[in-house]
């Protein structure tokens, strides 16, 4: 990070009083932590915040994280009308109100009540947050119905992007987005470290050693560098409560998650380099296991982890009499622009799209995907 991006940084968080953090809808353990992390450091700079992760389960596997019951779907309250009556007109007023028929009525009662249509007025109050810091979100869409409902809000309000995607499209006015970096939370830590090393704190360490333990399948993963590992030992001997994190994200399955997972072990089929890992599920599995379609992501976690030369993994499924395919790539692929003709929905990465087509001819997509060569770019910081 330059100097000038470290200035540029300190003090969009300076002059900020209510910033918002937000991630992209369905967000990764990665991103749930770093932003728990990020809340927490804000509120040691005397910040009110908020953290919004669309499309987040109540019941989810970060719960166990401090501040994670704070975590909101969706903006409440992003904006005040005031009802602005003519001062001079009312002595002593008394102001009640009630809802009836659907519709709120105040009432205006005082000594002297002489007003006209023209003294009542309305305005349109500040935003309730003056910045948005995105974490992990390649762009705007990503966010689903947060950026779509409220799109005059990410386009007047500043945003710092927080993103190790090089498919990242550079939307914010400050873009820091590190393609060398695992996971979002080993971007924050270097941001604690440049900001004031004094904010690290226990409670932030096991935020960010939770978020690089989940990225990392704990550690595992071929593309861990030593940068992470000096970045994991640094957050242990901040006080990171490892045996704690490994307890909650892997030795606490449910029982109808882990009879899912036998099924899809059995059901499991690979290419012939394994770069691409397929099951099918049927519908009668999901009843007869308990286990539900909120359960798949999951799944393909575990795949990734017990077959780390898996590339592209797709999971079919049947729902209500309907067929649908949840695939995930990890080479940072636009799946849903290669599916776009095909009826999909949520994220680029990964991806859920209804089937009108055979099985095989998803197969033979990813299989086209799998041997394009991987082009590497280099992510330059972009100030608007």
């Amino acid at each position: 990070m330059s100097f000038n991006q470290q200035q540029q940084l300190y003090e969009l968080l300076r002059r900020s009083r209510n910033p918002v953090i937000v991630c992209k809808a369905n967000p990764s353990g990665d991103a749930i932590s770093a932003g728990l992390a990020l809340s927490k450091i804000l509120q040691k700079m005397g910040k009110n915040t908020d953290i919004i992760c669309p499309e987040l389960p109540a019941e989810h596997v970060f719960n166990f994280l401090a501040g994670a019951e704070s975590i909101k779907n969706n903006v409440c309250g992003l904006k005040k009308f005031v009802i602005s009556l003519d001062a001079e007109k009312i002595a002593e007023p008394e102001i009640k109100h009630e809802i009836s028929g659907g519709r709120l009525n105040i009432f205006v009662d005082g000594t002297k009540i002489n007003l006209l249509k023209d003294d009542v007025k309305i305005f349109d109050s500040v935003y309730k947050h003056d910045l948005i810091v995105a974490l992990n979100a390649p762009d705007l869409e990503s966010m689903g119905a947060l950026f779509e409902e409220n799109a005059d809000f990410f386009y007047q309000t500043p945003i710092i992007n927080i993103d190790h995607s090089p498919e990242n499209e550079h939307y914010g006015q400050l873009n820091l987005i590190n393609i060398t970096a695992i996971s979002i939370s080993e971007i924050i830590y270097e941001m604690i470290e440049m900001l004031d090393s004094n904010f690290m704190d226990e409670s932030i360490a096991t935020c960010l050693l939770a978020g690089m333990i989940e990225k990392t399948k704990s550690f595992k993963i071929p593309s861990v560098t030593p940068k992470t590992l000096h970045i994991a030992s640094c957050l242990l001997a901040a006080g990171a409560e490892r045996e704690m994190i490994v307890r909650k994200l892997y030795q606490t399955k449910t029982v109808n998650s882990m009879r899912l997972w036998g099924r899809v072990l059995l059901n499991l089929q690979t290419d012939e380099n394994q770069k691409i890992a397929w099951a099918e599920i049927k519908e009668e599995e999901f009843s007869a296991t308990g286990a539900t379609e909120k359960d798949l992501p999951a799944l393909i976690e575990e795949l990734i982890a017990c077959i780390p030369t898996i590339e592209l993994t797709a999971l079919f499924y049947e729902k209500e009499n309907e067929k649908f395919c949840l695939l995930k790539s990890e080479k940072n692929i636009d799946l849903k622009n290669i599916f776009s003709n095909i009826s999909e929905s949520g994220t680029k990465n990964p991806l859920k799209i209804k089937l009108d087509c055979p099985i095989q001819e998803i197969l033979e997509k990813l299989k086209k995907i799998s041997k394009r060569p991987i082009m590497s770019r280099i992510s330059f910081i972009r100030q608007k």
